[in-house]
């Protein structure tokens, strides 16, 4: 299943708590997060954008249909 990442300068975003609210980065991309749908992860992308002024990137990733007890 291809879901996407959200990538800033050189660190990994593990979440976006909204706008204001805080972003969480990693230097690990096994520990960011991953977001449904493109167009998700461009909006979080914005929000990065705007707070860090530096380039931000959205990848794409390919995960596992997990089972949806683990969900």
């Amino acid at each position: 299943m291809t879901r996407y990442m959200v990538l800033a300068d050189d660190c990994w975003v593990t979440a976006v708590y909204g706008p204001g609210d805080g972003i969480g980065f990693t230097t690990k991309k096994e520990d960011a997060s991953t977001w449904v749908t493109y167009e998700r992860a461009v909006e979080a992308a914005k929000i990065v954008a705007a707070r860090t002024n530096g380039p931000v990137a959205v990848h794409s990733v390919e995960e596992p249909n997990y089972p949806k007890s683990w969900q």
